[in-house]
């Protein structure tokens, strides 16, 4: 049943279901070459339509429920339509096609998947991103449809993350930056709704580093029986090599020649693609048997009639320091986890830090991190007269000249000078807390029998 009349509020609020009348129309006045605007009231609901002519044929474009959509709203939406008439494009079949699309649509998380699936071919730190999408915004918007997304949830999701880890926020920040700029390349997405986003904290270069004191501190916390001897070894390799601890967790004994006491890495390894070569001091080349030799000796009591009568040693594996399954290293975090650990459990007892005095503890000095003891070893190291040119080849710090980039083993002689003083320097901390002991004697063997074996335990 169709009826004319002038739609307004005052009859729209009227409008009933009649179920002896059925469904009806409502349409204003016909105006010839602008379609006709109304209302349909249906058993269910009230929608406004508009009814038009494309191409000789009838067609009917629904606008919206009422009161969900208001009647100005729905009067400015079939002024719209009539426009796109007059360019030549069916409305109907334009808002079908949006439709579609948007039903289609990539979600938040799908859209992560596919940005995943380029950075694990394209970045090293693609783990990383995984994590802190998956983590931070997968579990709180990955159902939202990406093109949703609004600035001003991705603001708040990182201004809680702020309030307790600034520069953590700042780093997700980064890759979700980088993940919405993807999807806008690949035409997941027309535009990315964090253009010219600022940084959500103020970051301020940290600049902590262990003094003699806290050196003692940290040799003591090592013997904690709840650490792993793999996390507790990729600890002291951090501090003895000056090494980024995720090159540490990742030594490969593929690139560790024992012999010539050399840890020779590719530049597809390195963080900033710069080769870099590495002396093994004594005190390493012995901490590092004693690791590839645990491995063997693991590898032998899994399978020991294989190994019987053999005359060959078994591989120890790929990694140095293998996590809980042996075709993986053990994490980075792992070592944070423990740092953490060792401060927030020996800050709990105030009389043994006012007794000891090791461990500056003040609003000034924050809780040692793992890198603050790749800081702390080239710190100690400049005190001895290292010069800046060794410093910077024993840090790998990114250096554009052709000389660094064909010679690995630039300053090599130096740099095993330096670190065979620093580790001097250590192992007499060591003795004289401990007693005229060695690394491996005192940290390795001692430790065995207390130690846990499951890496994930750090």
């Amino acid at each position: 049943m169709t009826m004319r009349t002038a739609m307004n509020e005052h009859t729209l609020k009227r409008l009933k279901y009649d179920p002896k009348k059925g469904r009806i129309d409502i349409l204003d006045p016909p105006m010839p070459g602008h379609g006709t605007f109304g209302v349909r009231v249906n058993k269910t609901c009230i929608s406004f339509i508009l009814l038009y002519s494309f191409h000789s044929e009838a067609r009917r474009l629904t606008l919206g429920k009422y009161p969900d959509l208001s009647l100005s709203e729905a009067r400015a939406q079939a002024a719209r339509a009539i426009e796109l008439l007059k360019q030549g494009v069916d409305p109907g079949q334009k808002k079908i096609v949006e439709l579609t699309e948007y039903r289609t649509s990539s979600t938040l998380e799908e859209a992560v998947e596919s940005y995943l699936g380029w950075a694990r071919k394209n970045k090293k730190s693609w783990r990383e991103d995984e994590r802190m999408l998956k983590r931070e915004f997968v579990t709180h918007l990955g159902r939202t449809k990406i093109q949703d997304v609004t600035r001003k949830q991705v603001v708040a999701l990182l201004d809680d993350k702020a309030k307790t880890a600034p520069v953590q926020a700042n780093r997700m920040l980064a890759v979700v930056r980088t993940m919405f700029n993807f999807c806008v390349e690949r035409e997941i997405l027309n535009a990315t709704p964090l253009v010219k986003m600022k940084s959500v904290a103020k970051e301020k270069a940290r600049e902590r580093s262990l003094n003699r004191h806290e050196l003692v501190w940290f040799l003591h916390r090592l013997t904690e029986p709840t650490v792993t001897q793999n996390t507790r070894f990729a600890l002291m390799l951090s501090l003895m090599l000056a090494q980024r601890s995720g090159r540490i967790v990742q030594m490969r004994w593929i690139d560790i020649d024992l012999e010539d006491a050399i840890w020779d890495r590719s530049g597809t390894f390195e963080k900033n693609n710069n080769p870099v070569a590495i002396p093994l001091s004594e005190d390493v080349l012995s901490i590092l048997k004693y690791l590839r030799e645990r491995q063997v000796q693991k590898v032998v009591a899994a399978d020991p009639a294989r190994w019987a009568d053999s005359k060959v040693l078994p591989s120890p594996g790929q990694y140095v320091f293998p996590g809980r399954w042996p075709a993986k290293p053990q994490t980075q975090p792992s070592l944070n986890r423990a740092m953490r650990r060792f401060y927030d459990d020996y800050v709990k007892d105030k009389d043994r830090v006012e007794e000891e005095s090791l461990l500056r503890i003040a609003e000034d000095y924050p809780r040692p991190t793992v890198h603050d003891l790749r800081r702390s070893a080239t710190t100690h190291m400049s005190r001895q007269g290292l010069g800046k040119d060794v410093r910077s080849r024993i840090l790998n710090h990114t250096d554009l000249s052709v000389d660094a980039i064909y010679d690995r083993y630039a300053y090599f002689d130096e740099k095993a000078v330096a670190l065979g003083e620093w580790h001097g320097f250590l192992k007499g901390l060591l003795c004289r807390e401990f007693g005229d002991e060695d690394w491996v004697a005192f940290y390795g063997r001692r430790m065995e029998a207390v130690t846990p074996d499951d890496p994930d335990d750090c």
